[in-house]
This record gives C-alpha cells, sequence and structure tokens, in this order.
C-alpha cells in the first residue's frame, strides 16, 4: 500500500461486522512498541480503539490505532482533530492526551484510559437513570462542555457512546468529529451520530459551527438514559426540550443550562460538589433561558435561587 501502513509487521484478521481485515496482535502481544494489547473496545470504518498496557506508565491506556489497508491520509483525519482538540485542554472529564502518534508508520494515539461503562452500557446494565442523576451528569458534562468551548472547540459528537460513566462522573471522550467553533463546514459533510445531531447539522446546508450544536447533543443524550417514569413533574424533560429546541438561539447557552440543572442536582448533602459553589454560577437564568447578572450589590442566590429554599 502506498500509504505503508499495510506493510506494518502486525498480524491481522477479518472483522465480524464488515469482513474487512483489523489488527489481531492477541491479549498480550505487541500493538505498538510498549504498548500491549488488552482487548479491541471498537472497530470504526478507518479507526480500530484499544485498551492497552502501556509498558513506560505501568497503566492501562487507550489506542487509537489507523485499521490496516485504510488510506492513511484520509484515517489520520480524525485523529489529527481529536490531537487538535486536546492537546492544550486541561480538563479532568477529557481524557489526557498521552501521545500524538499521527506521524508515525502505523498511524495512532495514545490516551487516558477511563475504567467505566458507556452510558449506553450502563442504562443496558442498570437501567435508565433517575432525574436527579441525569441532572448531576448534565452539571458535569456542561462543566466539561464549558471548558472545551473557552479553548475554541466544538465537540460534535456527545452521544451515549462518547459518555463514560466513571468514578460516578460521566466524562466526554472521542474528539474525532471536534471543530474549532466558526468554523465554515462545508454543504452535506456528516460527522456526528445519529439521533443526537442538531436538525441544523442534519440537513446541513453548510455554515459555521456553533455552541448551540453541542448544546442539541447535549440534551438528546441526556434523554436517552432517563427515566420518564421517575420525573414526576416533568422538570428534567422542560430543561432537555430547551436544549433540544429545534431552533438553536432558543437553547440555552452552557451558563443557562448549568444553572437550571444544579436546581435538579439533589440536595447540598448529596451533590458532589459543596453548596456555597452554587453562588459562583456565572450568571442567573430569566425566564427565555438566557442568562443576565444579578442586580447591583447582590450575589447571585437572592429570590427564586435554589440556595433560598435551604
Amino acid at each position: 500500500m502506498a500509504s505503508g501502513i499495510a506493510s506494518c509487521p502486525l498480524p491481522v484478521e477479518s472483522d465480524d461486522e464488515d469482513g474487512r481485515p483489523v489488527w489481531a496482535p492477541g491479549r498480550g502481544g505487541p500493538l505498538l512498541p510498549g504498548l500491549i494489547a488488552w482487548d479491541r473496545i471498537v472497530v470504526g470504518d478507518r479507526r480500530e480503539t484499544w485498551r492497552c498496557w502501556s509498558v513506560s506508565l505501568w497503566e492501562p491506556v487507550l489506542v487509537k490505532v489507523v485499521r490496516p489497508e485504510c488510506d492513511r491520509r484520509r484515517a489520520t483525519r480524525a485523529l489529527r482533530r481529536e490531537v487538535r482538540a486536546l492537546r492544550d485542554l486541561r480538563h479532568p472529564l477529557f481524557p489526557r492526551l498521552i501521545v500524538d502518534g499521527t506521524r508515525a508508520p502505523l498511524p495512532h494515539l495514545v490516551m487516558e484510559y477511563f475504567e467505566g461503562p458507556a452510558l449506553d452500557e450502563l442504562v443496558e446494565d442498570v437501567g435508565r437513570l433517575s432525574p436527579t442523576d441525569v441532572a448531576c451528569l448534565g452539571v458535569d458534562l456542561l462543566g466539561a462542555l464549558r471548558h472545551l468551548h473557552a479553548s475554541g472547540t466544538a465537540h460534535l459528537d456527545i452521544c451515549p457512546d462518547n459518555v463514560i460513566y466513571a468514578d460516578k462522573r460521566g466524562r466526554l471522550v472521542d474528539l474525532g468529529a471536534a471543530r474549532p467553533l466558526g468554523a465554515v463546514v462545508a454543504p452535506g459533510e456528516e460527522f456526528g451520530s445519529d439521533g443526537y445531531i442538531a436538525p441544523e447539522l442534519g440537513s446541513w446546508a453548510g455554515g459555521p459551527v456553533t455552541v448551540a450544536m453541542d448544546m442539541y447533543s447535549l440534551g438528546a443524550t441526556m434523554r436517552a438514559v432517563l427515566d420518564p417514569d421517575r420525573d414526576v413533574d416533568g422538570a428534567i424533560r422542560t430543561v432537555i426540550d430547551r436544549l433540544t429546541d429545534d431552533d438553536p438561539g432558543r437553547r440555552p447557552p452552557p451558563d443557562a443550562a448549568l444553572r437550571l440543572l444544579v436546581r435538579h442536582a439533589g440536595s447540598r448533602q448529596t451533590r458532589p460538589w459543596p453548596g456555597w459553589a452554587d453562588r459562583h454560577l456565572a450568571a442567573r437564568v430569566g425566564q427565555g433561558g438566557r442568562p443576565h447578572s444579578a442586580p447591583a450589590g447582590q450575589a447571585p442566590g437572592g429570590e427564586g435561587d435554589p440556595r433560598g429554599r435551604r
């Protein structure tokens, strides 16, 4: 192969799903130098994701590697997007980028491994989540998204597959679809996961990447894992409906959505953050879900704030 990928000295086998070649180092065999294959997690169209044991770090790591016989230039695009998104990102709910191997003979990335099920696996194992758990999950993911957006990047593939539930917190993974905010995407360019893509992307006529696209996907993810029978007053469904509004201009921005969800994230004693932290939320939420500042001389948390009821 002109790409050089097929010449890598690794055994291959046929994938059970698509019949195309995948790497087959065998458990305990080297996938890459110093990276010992543990198990294959996902096979995509152009890339494979493995859990490996890092000999140098002496701990598990996540490895994304280009599939055999794939065109190198096309197959590394998503890897390079993930490198750009993660390279300077420092947030505990995103995986740490350990090695950028996109220019190696076998292009790959090595990242921090989060031990835990993806949300879709969690729901399959234990059932749909309570409103309080979904609100806490949304708060976690919004904290991560605010950090990502502040770095100038949108995730664009938030879905239950790409949220790992580890140490009782939701962690965002797989930034292979990430684009800079404001970047112009060509008409008809496909990315994201069916059922979780903002409608303006689903029938994409081309245009700039926005924060609102991630807000829709977050809401759709929350809807997928919420047990509606336990949302007796419909409070979480109301927030989800606002996040998944067909009109991106009506979706609450991250700060406003964070405040909405904090109200439903359980008592101060059960939340995973201290109660006094609420007063540092950036803005209060008006009737339209838009943030506005507290009156001069008044800290957020007056009448109408959840702290006023405690």
